[in-house]
């Protein structure tokens, strides 16, 4: 989800497109030899990313056939799911994105983040869900993605409306079943988010993050650096440092070793965890 830092970081995006264009429109410049000329040019890379992707949606089961859905103006518009052995599609889920960016304009984001569409288990109840890419931000290697998750009642994919707020970067690690996600922005801030599935929603358990600007009026330190931990339901600030030297940016402290989750905790039902 965008933030209040973002409105820079997309004028620095603009500022960069308007450069490249700039370069593009410069005259090519005539080869010192002739026969340089005469020499057939090497075969162009292909810049068309892959817009068909196949999976099983259930570890063992058949593969699903998932088709972008790309308008005459190249923006991804949704995407189309083939049930197995299916040659119409049985569903088509749309973007949350709307037309921020064509496909060209993707394309950096899919060879530098992977593919358009990705999948992975985001709730733990051993379904694929799909992260469809909308937007991207390169010179922060933000990543932003529609979340839909797989309903086994209905054998269909739903908007994760929930998931898709806190969707940057955003990663799962079935070994401690949470999420996480990682959120930069320009001049050094940046935050980094652990959520853990709580009475059927994603609910932020620890945080860590540096936070601020040089240059303030009326504040010394700039920058902010915090750890917090969700104890007794709470988020509860488990160590706090004001950061008042470019040079302690890059000797930031630990955060306080988290205790261990007991095993009966985890076998208790979402519902019954704070």
């Amino acid at each position: 989800m965008r933030s209040a830092y973002d409105e820079a970081e997309m004028s620095a995006k603009t500022i960069s497109a308007l450069a490249l264009l700039l370069v593009l429109r410069l005259p090519a410049q005539i080869p010192a030899n002739p026969a340089v000329t005469q020499q057939n040019p090497p075969a162009a890379a292909s810049t068309e990313p892959d817009v068909t992707f196949s999976f099983p949606v259930q570890p063992g089961g058949e593969p699903f056939r998932f088709e972008s859905v790309i308008d005459k103006d190249r923006y991804v518009t949704g995407i189309s799911i083939f049930y197995p052995g299916e040659t119409a599609p049985r569903q088509t889920l749309s973007t949350c994105g709307g037309k921020d960016e064509t496909l060209d304009e993707l394309y950096q984001a899919i060879v530098e983040t992977g593919p358009l569409l990705k999948h992975a288990d985001l709730n733990f109840d051993g379904f694929e869900d799909l992260k469809l890419l909308y937007y991207y931000i390169p010179h922060l290697g933000k990543r932003l993605d529609c979340i839909y998750v797989w309903d086994k009642k209905t054998q269909r994919y739903i908007y994760s409306i929930a998931l898709t707020k806190i969707a940057t970067n955003l990663e799962p690690d079935p070994e401690s079943k949470t999420l996480t996600t990682r959120e930069d922005w320009m001049f050094g801030p940046w935050e980094e988010s652990t959520y853990r599935w709580i009475g059927g929603k994603p609910v932020l358990v620890e945080q860590t993050s540096l936070l601020g600007g040089w240059g303030q009026p009326n504040k010394p330190c700039g920058f902010d650096f915090s750890c917090s931990r969700r104890i007794h339901g709470k988020m509860t600030t488990t160590l706090a440092k004001p950061i008042c030297e470019p040079e302690e940016m890059d000797d930031l402290p630990q955060c306080p070793a988290a205790p261990a989750i007991p095993k009966a905790y985890l076998r208790k039902p979402a519902s019954a965890r704070k």
